[in-house]
């Protein structure tokens, strides 16, 4: 197997976002040159839109163009805040989290993955992008909370997140890195699993991708099978 790479969808139609943006803002100040009525609101209306659409487009952009790099030795996560990676033989499993709804249970837009010990992580994640990670997985966390955890009345052990972490080994993290220890902990108690991917760094639909990473586990099995 040799190094794959995952283009992020969030990074589509970017160019397309821009230009829209600009070409709004163009007919805007043409039509304004022009000196054509239209009411303030409906003005203020397409400079905010052209504005919108321009920044996400720029946002679009501003995104990694790889986001998973997968090796025969390890799959590793690139976010323009930093990075995390984890060994093959770390990984336990991966598949899409689901969260209960009622009698049911409803997929999570991301892709979990469960690690066999967290530590490596902690020890080599960025720490821009542990900080990043603890606050944008907030909403995951009161999703899981809501659905999983229902008979809890008092999350606030779960906000109220300390910047110390002792691990299985015994080894003490203080810091960012305690900080998203606690949150992985938190999210594989309710969860199960460690580390998460949204979807929208995926280069297709979560449950194509799952497939596809399975396809690639196995080959990557098969392949150091026959090198023994």
């Amino acid at each position: 197997m040799t190094e794959l790479q995952v283009h992020p969808g969030a990074r589509r139609d970017a160019l397309t976002f821009c230009v829209t943006g600009v070409l709004i803002f163009t007919a805007t100040m043409f039509l304004y040159l022009a000196e054509y009525e239209l009411p303030e609101a409906a003005w203020a209306l397409l400079y905010i839109a052209a504005a919108a659409l321009f920044f996400l487009g720029i946002a679009k952009l501003m995104e990694p163009p790889v986001s998973l790099i997968i090796t025969p030795e390890e799959i590793r996560y690139d976010h323009r805040r930093g990075q995390w990676h984890f060994d093959w033989d770390n990984l336990l499993r991966f598949d899409i989290p689901r969260a209960r709804r009622g009698m049911d249970f409803e997929e999570l837009p991301y892709l979990g993955f469960r690690l066999n010990n967290i530590e490596p992580v902690l020890d080599t994640i960025s720490p821009r992008l542990a900080v990043y990670l603890v606050s944008e997985q907030r909403h995951l966390l009161s999703a899981a909370l809501r659905r999983e955890s229902g008979e809890i009345n008092d999350y606030t052990p779960y906000y109220d997140i300390p910047n110390y972490y002792k691990a299985p080994s015994g080894k003490v993290y203080h810091g960012v890195q305690a900080m998203f220890a606690v949150r992985t902990a938190q999210l594989r108690e309710l969860l199960g699993y460690d580390l998460y991917v949204p979807a929208s760094a995926l280069d297709r639909p979560l449950d194509e991708f799952c497939q596809w990473l399975r396809d690639v586990k196995e080959h990557r099995q098969s392949a150091a099978a026959g090198d023994e």
